[in-house]
């Protein structure tokens, strides 16, 4: 894989309403999250992207084609991308007051076996896979996922060796980016995370 920048840019707001954990659940960007992303064009005009990645999710996906289609370079498209499965509560509308004080239980910690709520470890782990197939069959000097706010999480606890308690600490706003340096010898180096849009 060589040496390489590495871009992880979470997408823009959703049309779901506000609270909702939408994980699996599939809406699309809103015109806020439109714009959002648009605003980051000076950024790949700067540091053009020699492959492209997704989940199929549209809220990632639809940024992620358009991006890959006009810098001339292919998207890859993977389902194990997506953020976390948010069990019973994925897409639910309200949540009953019972189901709000698991959910507070279980984002203090992320291990916890709670609404169904898929396995911290078991979506580590996916995504961790996923993505490192992605990196060993993509080139070029500039690489970058379109992702979701848990993925990017659980990708830094992971490649900056952090335990899950930390994940707290870690927080990517809408079109939000992260930017690390790769190189095979090393381990991944954080260059920056910026939530300025």
């Amino acid at each position: 894989m060589s040496s390489f920048r590495l871009t992880l840019l979470r997408h823009g707001a959703t049309t779901a309403p506000a609270g909702m954990l939408i994980g699996h659940s599939d809406w699309p960007l809103s015109a806020l999250g439109v714009q959002q992303l648009a605003s980051r064009d000076a950024y790949f005009a700067r540091f053009p992207p020699s492959s492209v990645a997704s989940s199929d999710l549209c809220r990632c996906a639809d940024f992620a084609q358009q991006l890959a289609a006009s810098a001339g370079v292919d998207c890859h498209i993977d389902s194990r991308l997506r953020e976390i499965h948010f069990g019973e509560l994925d897409g639910l509308a309200e949540k009953s007051p019972a189901q709000q004080a698991a959910l507070a239980l279980w984002q203090q910690d992320l291990s916890a076996s709670l609404l169904g709520i898929e396995n911290w470890a078991d979506f580590s782990a996916r995504i961790i896979i996923a993505t490192q197939a992605w990196l060993q069959a993509s080139q070029g000097e500039h690489r970058v996922l379109i992702t979701h706010g848990g993925v990017a999480k659980a990708l830094l606890l992971d490649w900056l060796g952090l335990p899950l308690a930390r994940h707290n600490q870690l927080w990517l706003a809408h079109a939000g980016l992260i930017t690390l340096y790769w190189d095979d010898a090393y381990p991944p180096i954080l260059q920056g995370i910026d939530n300025d849009i």
